[in-house]
């Protein structure tokens, strides 16, 4: 005996099937939204894109380049080379260049007029040599100055001085450039 038709059952389509399908008609649905068909609005988008520049590519040209910047470099001071004295010497009397002519050693009670002859480089226009004539105690006596008029590398300056009535005892000369003090020489007058 035939068995009763039975009804066929019909597989059901689950949910889970049919969201990616709704997901993707969605997305479909919202980028054509976004997508004008009119080439007008293309362009002039494209247009305004392309004027706006390249943001990020100068901000990474800045931070790069103030890595590796260097400071602005401070130019060298010009370097002005101090006078020096070569040479110190007492003498009675000097030639036309200020050089020594008759060194002496003491200064006799008698002398008239003796010199501070003083070899000094590097002297430049406008200074001014100095001698200071002193005591053994320090006590300035007498003074002899001579501006120089043009620089030299190296040159003799005379500073005279006339001791008269020098008692005898111990005394010193003291040679400056301007407020700058090179060297002194004691001597004896008797």
């Amino acid at each position: 005996m035939p068995s009763a038709p039975t009804a066929r059952r019909v597989p059901r389509r689950s949910a889970s099937r049919a969201y990616p399908a709704l997901i993707a008609l969605i997305v479909v649905g919202f980028a054509a939204g976004c997508v004008s068909d009119r080439a007008e609005d293309q362009r002039m988008a494209s247009t305004r894109e392309a004027t706006r520049g390249a943001i990020l590519g100068d901000t990474q040209a800045t931070a790069i380049a103030e890595r590796i910047r260097l400071p602005t470099p401070t130019p060298a001071p010009t370097l002005t080379t101090a006078p020096a004295l070569a040479n110190l010497v007492l003498a009675s009397s000097v030639n036309s260049d200020g050089s020594p002519q008759n060194e002496i050693r003491s200064v006799p009670l008698s002398a008239g007029t003796i010199y501070a002859a003083a070899e000094i480089s590097h002297l430049q226009a406008g200074q001014t040599v100095i001698a200071i004539w002193t005591t053994a105690d320090g006590a300035e006596i007498a003074r002899s100055e001579q501006r120089i008029e043009s620089s030299s590398s190296r040159r003799w300056v005379a500073l005279p001085w006339s001791p008269g009535g020098l008692a005898p005892g111990t005394y010193a000369v003291f040679i400056y450039v301007d407020d700058f003090r090179l060297n002194s020489l004691t001597f004896r007058a008797g």
